[in-house]
């Protein structure tokens, strides 16, 4: 529990129920009575420390939670190991500040001042009790009582600074060191000059070139698939578009071909054959025969093919797809399919 207020003119007490959740009591010296609003926090609360008008929650998940008393939420702090006991630090004298210590599993000591590290240190064995008060002469002591047995007693330095972050905030400190950019030297500054002059017959030689590079790289595109050296293949003359693509790792492979109609009228009697090397494949379909093409329809066919010499040193050839018309003896489309290595032996 965590109390703030006079019995007589009006308190608050803060409750920490096993289910998880921060009840507050509000009352006077003749009555008193719950609110209705209470906290409901994630894991199972395991400290509770009051800071003025703040509560702060040490949890199960490794979190220190901070409230107002009146529920709003303030910060949320992660720890590396979980919280084994809680406590209030209150400096007196010239510098008053209030901060929770906070110790935890891994034998650490934390001293936080609202949501910043400000102290840590490293204990022998994991902390199961403390108490901060007066011990003597001294307002400022630390009574730590560990898991063994054994009991510490820490004093508090009257020159100690409870306000300055051990985690610095902002920008990393590299941020402001200068980059280490070297001179410019007299080329330098005479190529600049030179491009300042002809920034425009720079800018247009650039352009140019760049027009040709694209032009080129089309013709040569163009003409790989006119010749049918390319898996995608047609010809200006014919309205019949193919394309042909393997799968598999092998020693089965599959060529699926893609058979479409460009033109306007439907076309008949379409054979589809096949040149390979038959040492090293063996189709099963030697031949794919068309009926009918129907303009705009994409028609797609499986081919089995398996390869016969998959040793070591097997190697890997092209099949040939020839697109034939009853009417010429000249292929209409042409296109070839780069086999791959089989994979396994």
């Amino acid at each position: 529990m965590a109390i703030t207020g006079w019995y007589d003119g009006g308190y608050r007490i803060v409750v920490v129920c096993r289910d998880s959740n921060v009840y507050t009591i509000k009352g006077e010296k003749t009555h008193c009575e719950r609110t209705s609003n209470a906290i409901e926090l994630d894991s199972p609360p395991c400290g509770l420390v009051r800071i003025h008008k703040s509560i702060v929650l040490g949890c199960m998940s490794n979190q220190l939670h901070s409230f107002h008393i009146k529920g709003k939420k303030n910060w949320t702090v992660y720890l590396p190991a979980s919280i084994t006991d809680m406590t209030l630090l209150t400096m007196k004298g010239s510098r008053k500040v209030q901060c929770v210590v906070v110790a935890l599993a891994n034998g650490e000591l934390r001293v936080y001042n609202g949501k910043l590290l400000v102290s840590t240190s490293k204990l022998q064995d994991v902390v199961t009790g403390m108490r901060f008060g007066r011990f003597g002469r001294e307002d400022h002591s630390l009574i730590l009582t560990f898991r063994g047995g054994g009991m510490a007693v820490k004093m508090l330095p009257r020159t100690a600074n409870l306000e300055r972050s051990l985690i610095p905030a902002g920008p990393p400190p590299e941020q402001e060191e200068p980059l280490k950019v070297p001179k410019k030297t007299k080329l330098y500054v005479e190529q600049t000059q030179r491009e300042q002059e002809t920034a425009m017959e720079m800018h247009r030689v650039f352009q140019r070139d760049l027009c040709k590079l694209r032009l080129t790289t089309a013709r040569a595109y163009v003409k790989m698939l006119t010749d049918g050296h390319g898996p995608l293949s047609y010809t200006s003359g014919s309205s019949l578009r193919l394309s042909a693509h393997v799968q598999g790792l092998g020693p089965l492979f599959k060529i699926k071909l893609g058979m479409q109609n460009t033109g306007n009228r439907p076309i008949f009697d379409i054979p589809v054959c096949f040149a390979y090397n038959q040492r090293l494949y063996k189709l099963r379909l030697q031949q794919l025969y068309y009926k009918m093409l129907v303009p705009g329809v994409q028609y797609k066919s499986e081919v089995p093919i398996e390869q016969l010499d998959v040793g070591p040193g097997a190697g890997a050839g092209s099949i040939r797809i020839f697109v034939l018309s009853p009417k010429s003896a000249v292929p209409v489309v042409t296109a070839t399919v780069q086999m791959p290595a089989s994979s396994f032996e």
